[in-house]
């Protein structure tokens, strides 16, 4: 069975590029998309946009949610982009997925910028070497 894929904001440059990622890993040597291709659903940011890229099966609107959050729930990876989207799109995700007893394990990933970790507190630890 294939893996499904939820990605935000389809349309952005790093989406655009997760995308071409994912096709290109997924070729065979004879150039043919292999069977067990993923399903790549998700959003777009424009209100205006329609084209839908070739590998991507579904693409929903940004502005209704709470369709999105009804295929987070059947995909085993989840990719949220921070840099172009919003961080209530990931927490409407995380209550989504909260409300539902999952048996397989689900993946989330957040991309984001060095900088948005800079207000995070240090953690430091001394590493203590063997004399």
């Amino acid at each position: 069975m294939s893996k499904k894929i939820f990605i935000n904001n389809l349309n952005t440059f790093v989406s655009k590029a997760l995308l071409e990622e994912l096709k290109a890993s997924q070729k065979g040597e004879d150039g043919e998309e292999a069977a067990d291709a993923p399903v790549i659903f998700g959003t777009y940011i424009d209100k205006d946009s329609s084209e839908k890229p070739d590998s991507v099966k579904k693409m929903l609107k940004r502005s209704k949610p709470r369709l999105a959050m009804k295929y987070l729930a059947d995909c085993d990876l989840i990719v949220y982009d921070l840099h172009s989207g919003n961080p209530q799109d990931v927490r409407l995700a995380l209550e989504a997925l909260g409300k539902h007893k999952f048996e397989e394990e689900k993946t989330l990933i957040l991309i984001s910028s060095l900088m948005a970790w800079k207000g995070t507190p240090e953690k430091l630890e001394e590493i203590k070497t063997k004399e």
